[in-house]
């Protein structure tokens, strides 16, 4: 009922009441996703809560042939869901990897750590994108997708989002600084974070336990 009394608001007032945006509105345009990330082929990437790989499976593909991209999950049952679509669709590079859901694990450092519409449900971020330094490869990247939950209204409209200024004050505290931002989601915020230079990742020993 309060969402579709806010759309047939007048816009200024919509911005006022909620500034973020809906799953549809990730989901539409997945591809410019994946463009504004930048991998290469034969990176090693990692999605953290990867749901049935409407995004995993294109940044797969991606990275492919070479390169790999792992589906990291704390639940078992999607991460078979995601298995049998990249075994549908011939995709050979995808790796569900089942991890803890207070602490990343992953079979070797990668690229990038691409967390889409999830850090809002990790309940210590500070601590966990800390402890997940030495998952990333000294020039690896953390690209945080996230609805805007800005407005008087936004917990009513979607709660299932975070504050950006808050994002940027937790990952700061964790040993990143942000390096760039992509205003190509509706009501998202898309942000870039490279590991500060006072923190160096440790690769040696890196090998998670999921």
């Amino acid at each position: 009922m309060l969402r579709r009394i806010l759309w047939r608001l007048p816009p200024p007032l919509q911005q006022l009441l909620y500034q973020g945006g809906q799953r549809s509105d990730r989901l539409r345009d997945p591809d410019s996703v994946i463009a504004a990330l930048g991998v290469l082929p034969g990176d090693r990437v990692a999605e953290l809560g990867p749901g049935y790989g409407h995004l995993a499976l294109r940044l797969a593909l991606a990275v492919a042939p070479d390169g790999i991209c792992y589906g990291a999950d704390a639940d078992a049952d999607t991460l078979d869901d995601l298995r049998r679509v990249a075994d549908e669709r011939g995709i050979t590079n995808m790796r569900p990897m089942l991890t803890n859901r207070g602490r990343l694990e992953l079979p070797e450092p990668v690229d990038l750590l691409f967390v889409s519409a999830t850090y809002h449900h990790l309940r210590r971020p500070v601590r966990y994108f800390a402890e997940a330094r030495q998952l990333l490869r000294p020039s690896g990247r953390v690209a945080v997708l996230e609805s805007r939950l800005e407005g008087v209204a936004a917990r009513w409209m979607n709660p299932h989002g975070s504050v950006p200024g808050r994002v940027h004050t937790q990952m700061s505290r964790a040993g990143y600084r942000l390096v760039e931002t992509h205003d190509v989601v509706k009501g998202h915020w898309f942000a870039v974070f490279r590991v500060s230079r006072r923190f160096r990742p440790a690769v040696q020993g890196a090998i998670g336990h999921g």
